[in-house]
């Protein structure tokens, strides 16, 4: 008995389907799996990070203030023992964790900005500085910081980054700068939902403090006047894009229904020399 291949049909092994559409498919496919393991890294190394001590992570950093850079000027001491004083006066009001010490730097730099950076270290711009209308509102962004270092959410912003950069490096083999990238995370703020909690517990603290949230909304209605003015996107991460100027400016105009301007005026900002 003798066996013979059978006749194969013509293109047997030819796609039926368009190649460019088999292709997109599997970009796309493949382009949904980098995202989602991305996100999983993200996520899992954010909470992750939230548990490392908070000793542990100035530690780490010790002086250094990642995401700009600041140096000690004589000239600005005044400015910066009185930014100290006003941080410590808020943190007492906001149930900070023991040893969770604050250190607020005074950066001279004409970009409005406040940011939380890791370590406890918040940085304040002179070009922040020079637009806050009033203490209560120079009061409201410092407090905001403040409730970001309470919540961990650089360390976390971090963590998460990091666990990201390197399921992209897993999966392509190049992880880029990292500490440019870090410093980026720290730049650009967080969450809309962390930026709102940061809100409330800046609102919070303004009322323990001075027995109202008057003049808060001034922040956001001056940096919505200083992109008008032909900045374009750059600005500070307080405005990150979430929540939006608007909604914060009518969440602050609502936590300040019933102050009285004239039984309870706004608090000046000391004149810079």
């Amino acid at each position: 008995m003798s066996y013979e291949n059978p006749p194969l049909p013509e293109e047997v092994n030819v796609g039926r389907e368009n190649v460019l559409l088999e292709f997109l498919r599997l970009a796309a496919g493949l382009a949904v799996v980098m995202a989602l393991i991305s996100a999983a890294m993200y996520f899992g190394g954010s909470r992750l990070a939230r548990l490392i001590p908070f000793d542990t992570e100035r530690r780490w950093v010790g002086e250094r203030v990642l995401g700009i850079e600041v140096a000690s000027n004589p000239k600005h001491a005044e400015v910066e023992a009185y930014l100290r004083g006003l941080t410590a006066r808020l943190a007492a009001q906001m149930d900070m964790p023991p040893g969770m010490e604050l250190r607020v730097h005074y950066a001279d730099t004409a970009l409005p900005n406040a940011f939380a950076s890791l370590g406890g270290h918040i940085a304040v711009t002179r070009g922040l500085y020079e637009r806050m209308d009033s203490e209560n509102a120079l009061a409201l962004v410092l407090a905001h910081e403040i409730a970001h270092v309470r919540a961990r959410d650089p360390i976390a912003g971090i963590g998460g980054s990091a666990s990201m950069i390197l399921a992209v490096t897993l999966l392509t083999g190049n992880a880029g700068n990292l500490s440019a990238a870090f410093a980026g995370v720290v730049q650009r703020g967080y969450s809309r939902r962390a930026e709102e909690q940061a809100d409330e517990a800046a609102i919070a603290a303004l009322r323990r403090v001075y027995g109202h949230a008057g003049g808060g909304a001034a922040v956001f209605e001056g940096f919505a006047r200083w992109r008008q003015e032909g900045h374009g996107l750059q600005g500070p991460s307080l405005l990150s894009t979430h929540p939006l100027d608007e909604e914060r400016i009518a969440r602050l105009k609502q936590a300040a229904q019933g102050w009285d301007a004239q039984r309870q005026p706004l608090v000046a900002l000391p004149a810079q020399k």
